[in-house]
């Protein structure tokens, strides 16, 4: 299939490889020895344009990724991809997940461990030639620990195919998104959290050979599902009525539509709507749109899904309800009065007690979809205008899904392993709260680690190391609530050491420390523009992000770049808050567009 067909023949000299690095150093030595090897060879950062522009023009054949492969920045690019199936290769530190990649044949097909060695990788990569056309496709294990490995590296890296766990124990997954799950009497993520605790032999099928993901669950019951796999990968997922809803579900992923319409060869009935959503009581909404039409329609929709919804008609309204109320999810438009959806969603990433809330932005313009990916700002989707509801209701569960499977697994005997940076450090605190939770939860980061003990869902004490450095109490939990890319996993474990919160409740430990970390978080930004006097420019490259910046930002950037006003003027000028001209300043930055005069 299209996935792996491109390596079937692969030499030296037809084999084309894109690096993708983002530092140039690294890129530049692998390309040479590439090179030297026979290999047709370029390199690229991971900014969509470099790598949009280097799979049209270079047309590589292979992806050489230099990140770990739990990074945003290879989740990033395997979406992107899905539309230009590549295989790729990923050269990383942590390798723990090569057993399930040796026998794949699309997306992620090689693990290559750090540091580059010309001798071993350049062989390793020429030897991918001759593997991916022989490979099965299936990854075979034994044992619930391994399967819950296999579990995160089938989302980690958005796989498509069937899980087979004994003989009754069945799962499908679509980009690494569980789709249909059964266990005897269980289903979905009660059913794959019990696959995890069997002891007995389990397989997944990859899907890119059509037939081989077939996975099937007939039955009568409000959870029966039959998934349907087709050849060149195209999935149909078939679900039973919900009461007032005839929106039919059904996706197909060969040519990346969102939401297909059934086939036609099978007649409408086949093909049922959405089951109800059973957490929609629990999934408060805010929708953020000036037209009150769309606000009208999408509010009164998930309304009568069960969902609480509120609305606000600009960024500055929602702002005042995220810092008052708790929701689950935040889907706001682009062009909105006052504060548009770019300014929200910088707002809501710069304030702690807001930033873990999921957001999305839709807008009835295409072209922001290219947008949003390029600026990569902090939103985790985007939703045409044009979405059907059904099928909008299906991405805000998706959205959310993570958190509802974290809380159905709060009650088992520990040893699953959690994405804390996808979860929020804040939200997780408060999920075991609320389910007066009792035990150890333990996390790590590549700066950090902490343990966490909770006595009937009170936050007793937290305690961190960094290198030879232990920390506890408040300043332990101030770097866990600022972690990122953390992971973790929860425990009955042992009683609590000593007390590091005076005996107050998490809200209240919460409540007295978010704050202070947002005026310190303030105090360092405003120290660190008030002592640059002005931006060193590459005229070149603020010449492209002139025209495809945010165009709320162009005034702080014009008196930036052109005017040479300092980062204190611009402030005074324009009565923008530090943190948002700090965030400013911080993307030109990174882009390469300026540097920081002192």
């Amino acid at each position: 299939m299209k996935g792996y067909t491109s390596l079937r023949n692969m030499s030296s000299q037809n084999t084309r490889v894109l690096i993708i690095d983002a530092e140039t150093q690294p890129a530049q030595k692998m390309g040479l020895a590439l090179d030297g090897a026979g290999f047709p060879v370029t390199w690229c950062t991971f900014s969509p344009t470099d790598v949009a522009e280097n799979l049209k023009d270079f047309r590589p054949t292979l992806l050489l990724v230099h990140a770990e492969l739990a990074s945003p920045q290879v989740a990033t690019l395997l979406a992107r991809l899905e539309a230009t199936p590549i295989p790729v290769a990923v050269l990383c530190r942590d390798v723990t997940d090569e057993p399930f990649v040796r026998q794949m044949r699309s997306g992620v097909v090689e693990l290559l461990q750090e540091p580059f060695s010309a001798r071993l990788h350049i062989n390793r990569i020429r030897a991918l030639a001759s593997e991916l056309s022989a490979r099965t496709g299936q990854v075979t294990g034994r044992g619930g620990r391994e399967l819950n490995d296999c579990a995160q590296h089938l989302m980690r890296t958005r796989r498509t195919g069937g899980l087979a766990v004994g003989e009754h124990g069945r799962a499908f997954f679509v980009r690494g998104v569980l789709k249909a799950a059964r266990l005897r009497e269980l289903s979905m993520q009660a059913a794959l959290a019990a696959m995890t605790r069997e002891q007995g032999a389990w397989s997944f099928t990859e899907g890119a050979d059509g037939a081989a993901g077939l996975v099937e669950f007939m039955g009568t019951d409000e959870n029966a599902f039959v998934v349907t796999y087709r050849e060149f990968g195209e999935v149909k997922v078939q679900q039973p009525a919900a009461a007032h809803d005839d929106a039919p579900v059904a996706s197909s992923f060969g040519n990346m539509s969102d939401i297909a319409p059934p086939p036609p060869q099978a007649p409408p009935a086949v093909v049922p709507p959405l089951v109800q959503d059973p957490d929609a009581a629990k999934t408060p909404i805010l929708f953020v749109d000036d037209d009150p039409t769309v606000v009208h329609m999408v509010s009164g929709y998930f309304s009568k899904k069960g969902y609480p919804v509120a609305t606000a008609v600009d960024g500055v309204e929602a702002m005042n309800l995220l810092t008052t109320r708790a929701f689950e999810v935040v889907i706001a438009d682009l062009n909105m009065p006052r504060l548009d959806g770019w300014g929200l969603l910088r707002l809501v990433r710069e304030d702690l007690r807001t930033h873990e809330t999921p957001m999305a932005l839709f807008s009835a313009q295409d072209n922001y979809r290219e947008q949003l990916r390029l600026i990569q700002a902090g939103a985790q989707a985007y939703f045409p205008k044009t979405l059907r509801l059904s099928a909008l209701e299906l991405q805000v569960r998706e959205l959310c899904e993570p958190r509802r499977r974290f809380t159905r697994l709060i009650p088992t005997d520990g040893g699953i392993e959690f994405d804390f940076s996808a979860l929020g450090p804040q939200w997780v605190l408060k999920a075991l709260t609320i389910t007066g939770f009792s035990g150890q939860v333990d996390v790590r980061d590549t700066w950090a680690s902490w343990r966490l003990w909770f006595e009937n869902g009170r936050l007793v004490q937290c305690n961190a190391r960094m290198s030879t450095t232990s920390i506890s109490g408040d300043r332990a939990l101030a770097s866990y609530i600022t972690s990122k890319q953390a992971s973790g996993s929860l425990s009955k474990g042992t009683p609590a050491p000593d007390e590091g919160f005076a005996g107050q409740t998490t809200a209240a430990t919460l409540a007295r420390l978010v704050p202070w970390l947002n005026d310190e978080q303030k105090r360092v930004a405003e120290h660190e523009l008030s002592r640059a006097r002005a931006l060193n420019v590459n005229e070149e490259l603020y010449r492209l992000f002139v025209n495809v910046g945010p165009p709320a930002w162009q005034p702080m950037v014009r008196m930036l770049c052109e005017q040479k006003l300092t980062p204190a003027e611009v402030i005074q000028r324009l009565g923008v808050a530090p943190m948002e001209l700090a965030a400013v300043v911080k993307e030109l930055l990174r882009r390469g567009v300026a540097t920081l005069q002192a």
